[in-house]
């Protein structure tokens, strides 16, 4: 049966413990947390996996020590591929070739599934809805991150005023040039979060290392706020704003009710796109480095959404489900 392993980096030590008993943390070198034995497609497919705990912050100087760490672990497992998870927004473009030829084994940050749940999400919901996209204004904070990035392109087919945010500067005009040669549409850059989600109907969160995104309160009566960081609680945001729609993105509903053994705070049956695009690759046998970098192909999203649909795995939005 063919394998992969993710890295998992939980945020608090209440995420710890759901992970792994307290009690067994010694030190914080990367160690195996859970074997998952069997994952099934509907295509009667099956695969296992091993998720691969990284305790700590993200955004420190030896980042990628860690991820080379749980990697040559993977190694001694024998899977076939490995998912970064949340690790992947601390590496930087010109690391990844570092990585890539340290492991001897193919790397996904799971990135174009999480883009393409985001972009499914907005997509279903203003339709559901009867929302003119054509004459909404989007608002991306992060979108110089892989995810960010790969949402601005592809929503620039279906949106003409785009409003993207970032602390550096000249990602950000490179990423106006790059969308502006694929579509002609109004493109705004904002380096103050706070101006950039006054006027958007649609505000997209990728920002998944910055703690305080901004307040709600800034955000335009009756806007949707469609958040991929995973690090906001969404039901508490909703009790404060209840004209807001509040979306989680990033999840996907598997074929078979399975919790994985991960007890995520995730309703039975749903996890992380990151982690499903990973499972995607094994079940097609494609150990190929696949979504690294910011600029990811776009035609990957087309690709892994029809792999998705292909097992039975679909884009989990309650607010908008599929009919």
């Amino acid at each position: 049966m063919e394998s992969f392993a993710f890295i998992v980096s939980p945020i608090t030590i209440k995420q710890l413990k759901g992970f792994w008993s307290i009690l067994r943390i010694k030190n914080l070198a990367p160690f195996k947390v859970l074997h998952i034995k069997r994952i099934k497609s509907i295509q009667g497919k099956e695969i296992q996996g091993y998720l691969i705990i990284c305790p700590g912050p993200l955004d420190e100087d030896f980042i990628l020590d860690k991820i080379f760490a749980a990697g040559h672990l993977a190694e001694k497992l024998g899977v076939r591929i490995l998912g970064l998870g949340d690790f992947v927004a601390a590496v930087a473009d010109k690391e990844y070739k570092r990585l890539t030829k340290s492991l001897k084994m193919p790397v996904t940050s799971g990135n174009a599934l999480v883009a393409w749940s985001v972009f499914e999400a907005i997509y279903r919901l203003t339709r559901a809805r009867n929302i003119a996209l054509k004459k909404s204004t989007l608002a991306i904070i992060g979108a110089t991150s892989s995810v960010g990035n790969l949402c601005t392109r592809k929503l620039s087919e279906y949106i003409s005023k785009i409003i993207i945010t970032s602390k550096d500067k000249d990602k950000l005009e490179q990423l106006k040039e790059t969308t502006l040669h694929l579509n002609s549409i109004e493109l705004i850059m904002e380096e103050d979060a706070y101006k950039a989600v006054q006027d958007a109907d649609i505000v997209i969160n990728t920002d998944n290392l910055q703690e305080k995104l901004f307040d709600i309160g800034k955000l335009k009566p009756n806007s949707i706020f469609c958040d991929v960081s995973l690090r906001y609680n969404i039901s508490d945001k909703s009790k404060l704003r209840q004209d807001i729609t509040f979306i989680q993105a990033g999840l996907i509903k598997l074929p078979y009710p399975d919790r994985l053994g991960i007890k995520n705070g995730l309703p039975k049956g749903i996890t992380y796109a990151s982690l499903a695009e990973t499972m995607l690759l094994v079940f097609e046998e494609k150990f190929v480095d696949y979504s690294l970098g910011e600029n990811v192909n776009l035609d990957k999203l087309e690709e892994i959404a029809d792999i998705a649909v292909q097992h039975g795995f679909e884009v989990w939005v309650p607010e908008a489900p599929v009919l």
